[in-house]
């Protein structure tokens, strides 16, 4: 990918426990960089997946590149539309980039032809984060579901609508190859974090999670979501680990 950090943004956190949760709404910009000081739920962290970033199959040509989410297990799709909630389930996950190597949409597939085509488009620039929705710990039965912040346009057939979709993954693993594809970074740890407060900004981060993430050079950057009540605007923090 042409840019790694489209969706930086950074503060100085220490931090306090609690067991609240918040909604989310946006992404934010690229800030200065700052130190952290984390502490998670009083539990081991769910280990992640170690050197995938090579694994997934990719093909290229002169105007876009498609790269192949490797699955152990079909993902489950749900999305409302109008007072409807929909559920479908698909076997096959690719992602097509255009030449510069930002994400231009997911395409769901069933070689079987149980399910029509599914194609999640991103018309934007920033690059999409893979939205954790349930703090990940060891004790207990995490969901393994990934969702965005903003809707976007969602085809099926000839039907194109914005909707906002939720991947289910039925293996923490699944999941871990699905945001690896989407970000073409390593994910090298993930954790719950119980709060963070900013000592400068006034942000705070609830009941979400820490994720490291290392770049085909090597460069390591801290992620997790400020989800503040306090602010209208909700939105992921980076900070480089030294």
């Amino acid at each position: 990918m042409s840019s790694q950090s489209n969706f930086l943004d950074t503060t100085d956190w220490p931090l306090q426990k609690s067991p609240r949760q918040d909604s989310i709404t946006s992404l934010d910009t690229p800030s200065d960089t700052a130190s952290i000081h984390f502490t998670t739920f009083n539990l081991p962290p769910t280990p992640a997946l170690s050197g995938h970033g090579d694994r997934s199959r990719q093909s290229s040509c002169s105007s876009e590149q498609t790269v192949h989410v490797p699955l152990t297990k079909p993902v489950n799709i749900s999305f409302s539309k109008g007072s409807k909630l929909f559920k479908l389930k698909y076997s096959q996950i690719q992602l097509r980039r255009d030449v510069a190597g930002q994400l231009k949409q997911i395409e769901l597939s069933d070689p079987a032809g149980l399910q029509t085509t599914f194609i999640h488009s991103f018309p934007g620039t920033k690059i999409p984060i893979p939205h954790l929705e349930t703090p990940v710990t060891s004790s207990t039965s995490h969901i393994s579901r990934v969702s965005f912040l903003e809707e976007q346009n969602v085809r099926m057939a000839s039907t194109l609508f914005q909707a906002q979709p939720s991947y289910t993954f039925e293996t923490w693993e699944d999941c871990v190859h699905f945001q690896e594809a989407l970000l073409s970074q390593t994910v090298i740890f993930t954790a719950g974090i119980a709060e963070a407060k900013s000592k400068g900004r006034g942000e705070e981060c609830i009941s979400q999670n820490l994720r490291i993430l290392r770049s085909r050079t090597g460069r390591q950057v801290i992620l997790f979501f400020a989800n503040s009540q306090r602010k209208e605007k909700k939105h992921y923090i980076t900070i480089p680990r030294e």
